[in-house]
């Protein structure tokens, strides 16, 4: 046999024997871990302000709720306190529950009710909701869980409230409490909406929202 078939002859057997070999696995990029963001539920606010569309942080407290039924602390902003708006008729929050009058002064009245957050109370004026009330009860011996809009709260300092709001509040001296006094209102440059608090002593004793005509009246209805 002459040495080019002998060559030939094991570089066919050599290839057979290759052919009958498992082909290398492919080599694999290492997968990539997978991240789960918890979901974000936007303020049912509007699109009167940025800041207004911040979820509000405060987890739900899992203890006692002032009726039983409304979670300690619930979502509000410049044009809601919970399910019910600023420009609602009372009509259109009668499935909500009853309502409870704290006294009327000619077209205007105060409510309480289930479909509010603790704590709250609604200013209804020629049967239209135009404003929502934040303070604290003066039975209650511990502070109030609901916060106000942009996470203001009763009984915060000046300095912290200040640091909440989303724009300069203007500053005026209170009407009764001498120079220990002073109300902060800020009003949305977007719509006819804006907030009042009043302090004492440097802190929030009581907060007011709604429309800006309602959020003058120091004395609610009176």
């Amino acid at each position: 046999m002459s040495a080019l078939l002998r060559n030939s002859g094991m570089l066919l057997l050599v290839l057979g024997l290759a052919a009958c070999q498992p082909p290398e696995p492919p080599v694999l990029a290492p997968a990539a871990k997978a991240t789960m963001q918890p979901a974000q539920q936007p303020a049912a606010n509007d699109d009167l302000d940025p800041m207004a569309r911040t979820p509000i942080v405060d987890p739900p407290s899992a203890e006692g709720t002032s009726n039983g039924d409304a979670p300690a602390v619930a979502s509000v902003a410049l044009d809601h306190a919970g399910d019910v708006l600023v420009g609602q008729h009372m009509s259109d929050v009668k499935h909500l529950g009853s309502w409870e009058s704290q006294g009327a002064i000619e077209t205007c009245e105060y409510f309480t009710g289930k479909g509010l957050p603790p704590g709250v109370s609604m200013m209804v004026d020629d049967g239209r909701i135009v404003r929502f009330d934040l303070d604290q009860d003066e039975d209650a011996e511990t502070p109030v869980a609901q916060p106000g809009p942009y996470g203001l709260r009763i009984g915060m300092t000046r300095a912290q409230a200040l640091a909440q709001f989303p724009g300069a509040p203007i500053s005026e001296p209170h009407a009764y409490l001498d120079d220990q006094g002073e109300y902060l209102t800020w009003q949305d440059p977007g719509s006819d909406l804006g907030i009042r608090l009043e302090l004492f002593e440097g802190k929030v004793l009581q907060m007011y929202w709604g429309t800006s005509e309602a959020i003058e009246l120091i004395e609610g209805c009176a």
